[in-house]
């Protein structure tokens, strides 16, 4: 992967939050740059806790003139370029990871930009086991949060994680799995019963109340989302299966309640099924980095054709170099934007627009055919005359003497 140097690799290292003064940075060109090369691509490296990259950006009276009147203002559009999102209640907690906050400091008078990095945590060793693989969190991180996380701090998390009505319907499912266990270890405390140290590292963070109060909020954003019709299609067919096994199952009961139950889902599956529904799902998290590395990775395709016939200067070539670099840089970034409960027939669907965008890209770049090469080297004008006859029309004169030079000629 790319390795990055100066103040962006000081500001990718980073082990513990810090502060970065702005104030030589005077065009946007040089702040677009730096917030790129710092935060567009997520860290490789776990970090065993979130940092805070602080950025001054501006002071008062005193120091005005340091600052770049429209600092802030190209470090902000900056960051929403490469995809963070602007958070006021951003804190160094991995779920605030790839947003960003700008404060007043009135005690030292300084403005700044709080930026915090997309990264993951890193796994002790005795979690090491339970990290599923490369792409997404570990399980014990995820279990941890859904527990241990105030209902704001989900709320927020379940936007950024778990955006679709699938995955909100996946996590519902997980949900209501760990109030079971609750459930049980309340269950085993009340009988005097100890816990195993699993159930009790779990209980340590979580309750059955918090967790039945997310599970309320979950249940009314998945009915919102079927509500406004915010389903892709194939989300939207998935749902009406739902609901028909779940009349089916109505229909076997025939008890009063569930005569009311089925009335209910027979009308809101009449409504989902008149409402279109062609969502994308929801925004990739990394959209606009993914875009401004397709727009480096597109004029290498006019360098491939070109190279085919070996005519790469040395800058092209190590122009071209760059390809497989930036192509790792692709696949990292898409991956990043894998909710925690997304498949990849999912993931892809969401993708195929940008990847898309990619090869109309590479085929615009690769279109302008190279200008053929002079095929035999020298070429020789043909001879004109310079106003006397030529050895042929001396010869169709019939043999009329052209003197000396006439017979040196033949």
């Amino acid at each position: 992967m790319a390795s990055f140097h100066g103040v962006a690799g000081q500001m990718r290292s980073l082990l513990e939050s810090d502060e970065f003064d702005l104030g030589s940075l005077s065009s946007a060109a040089s702040v677009t740059q730096l917030i790129t090369d710092a935060f567009a691509a997520p860290r490789e490296d776990r970090l065993s806790a979130m940092v805070r990259v602080t950025l001054v950006v501006g002071a008062g009276k005193a120091n005005r003139q340091k600052y770049d009147a429209a600092l802030q203002k190209w470090v902000v559009a900056a960051l929403n370029a490469v995809g963070y999102a602007d958070d006021k209640s951003a804190c160094c907690d991995f779920a605030s990871a790839g947003s960003f906050k700008t404060q007043h400091d009135t005690g030292r008078n300084l403005f700044f930009v709080h930026v915090f990095p997309r990264c993951e945590r890193a796994v002790d060793a005795d979690e090491s086991e339970t990290v599923a693989d490369e792409s997404g969190p570990a399980e014990l991180s995820r279990e941890h949060v859904l527990c241990a996380a105030e209902v704001a701090t989900f709320q927020r998390i379940v936007k950024k994680k778990a955006g679709s009505w699938s995955e909100k319907k996946r996590l519902m499912a997980d949900l209501r799995e760990l109030r079971g266990r609750f459930v049980a270890m309340d269950a085993k405390l009340m009988n005097r019963e100890a816990l195993t140290d699993d159930e009790d590292a779990l209980y340590g963070v979580g309750s059955t109340d918090d967790l039945e109060a997310k599970c309320t909020w979950l249940l009314e954003a998945t009915k919102r989302m079927l509500d406004d019709g915010a389903l892709t299609a194939p989300e939207k067919v998935r749902a009406l299966g739902q609901m028909d096994a779940r009349l089916d199952a109505l229909a076997a009961d025939g008890s009063p309640k569930a005569l009311k139950q089925r009335a209910v889902v027979e009308a809101n599956r009449k409504k989902l099924d008149d409402r279109a529904c062609a969502g994308a799902g929801p925004k990739l998290e990394h959209d606009a980095a993914l875009r401004a590395l397709h727009k480096q990775l597109a004029p290498l395709a006019a360098l491939e054709q070109k190279a085919k016939g070996g005519y790469l200067s040395v800058q092209e070539a190590a122009k071209l170099g760059e390809k497989d670099d930036l192509e790792a840089r692709v696949a990292q970034l898409e991956q990043a934007c894998r909710g925690w409960y997304e498949t990849d027939e999912e993931l892809d669907a969401r993708l195929a627009p940008l990847r898309k965008h990619l090869r109309d890209l590479r085929q615009k770049a690769g279109a302008a055919k190279p200008k053929p090469a002079n095929a035999g080297g020298w070429s020789t004008a043909p001879a004109k005359s310079r106003g006397g006859p030529s050895r042929t029309a001396a010869k169709k004169a019939g043999g009329r003497s052209l003197g000396g030079f006439g017979a040196l000629a033949d």
